[in-house]
């Protein structure tokens, strides 16, 4: 099953584990663990680092970049929400965006005061 697929039906525990060594893995990408998001481009993935944090960063990658991804443990609120999460390998070298979301007017340190 392709990464766009699966981002499209939202069956995000299906994913299979690669029959490759994960010293090969290591080799050509760096993994990024969080909970995967589809995009408004096809080609692209969004992948948020700490989903139960408001404060968490948001990584921007291209499709054709991912070169593995792995089913993590899920996790909970204590109000009962659960978010399946995803660990997906990244080529090094590839373009890449990392946002982080803020309140304008306020300084970085402000925001990190109220997101500690």
């Amino acid at each position: 099953m392709t990464l766009l697929k699966l981002l499209e039906e939202g069956h995000f525990y299906e994913i299979q584990r690669s029959p490759g060594h994960r010293d090969d893995l290591e080799d050509q990408a760096v993994s990024y663990a969080g909970s995967l998001r589809p995009h408004y481009n096809p080609n692209m993935v969004l992948l948020r680092t700490n989903p139960l944090d408001p404060g968490s960063e948001i990584y921007e990658f291209r499709l054709e970049d991912v070169l593995f991804a792995e089913e993590l443990t899920s996790l909970s609120k204590p109000d009962g929400v659960t978010v399946e999460q995803t660990r997906i390998w990244i080529r090094r070298g590839s373009p890449a965006m990392c946002m982080k979301p803020m309140r304008v007017g306020e300084t970085v340190k402000e925001t990190n005061e109220e997101n500690p």
